[in-house]
């Protein structure tokens, strides 16, 4: 074989390599990953309880909890306004302990991420909400929400994991 011969040999054998690499996840119905994740810093701007009956520390059955948060970016930068709404669907409890079924609307300029699921305030390392939805560049989102590691001057941290 010659010197030439051997190069080309060597360049039809590369490509293909790649051609082959590139094909496999086609053929096995595995997939490129296009996931992304988006952390927020939040800052309540602003919150209500909507309670029922007795008034007092412990929320009854139905009672709701509305907030409004600021979203900031980890390098500081203004993301937009998140918007929380949770109901307590357990027993009567304070509303650290109580069993809320929430719904997080994170409202960017570009579009919403709508989250939903059931939390404990008390319990929230470990957070895994499903979200549901989205809007504008975020259109048919899927994925979860978790908890990121706590920053000083937040209140919280979360993290959207979006699939592809």
């Amino acid at each position: 074989m010659t010197r030439t011969t051997r190069t080309a040999a060597a360049a039809i054998a590369a490509v293909a390599a790649i051609t082959a690499a590139t094909a496999i996840p086609a053929m096995t119905g595995a997939q490129t990953t296009g996931a992304k994740e988006i952390t927020v810093r939040m800052k309540v701007t602003s919150g209500a309880q909507a309670q029922h009956g007795t008034k007092g520390e412990r929320l009854a059955t139905g009672d709701a909890i509305l907030i409004r948060l600021k979203m900031s970016s980890p390098t500081g930068a203004a993301l937009g306004t998140a918007y929380t709404e949770c109901v307590n669907v357990g027993a009567r409890a304070k509303a650290e302990q109580a069993t809320l079924q929430c719904m997080q609307t994170y409202r960017f300029r570009d579009g919403q991420i709508v989250a939903a699921g059931i939390v404990r305030f008390s319990q929230l390392k470990g957070l895994a909400i499903p979200i549901i939805g989205g809007s504008g560049a975020y259109r048919g989102a899927s994925g979860q929400l978790t908890d990121g590691a706590p920053v000083r001057g937040f209140d919280s941290v979360d993290v959207l994991q979006l699939d592809d």
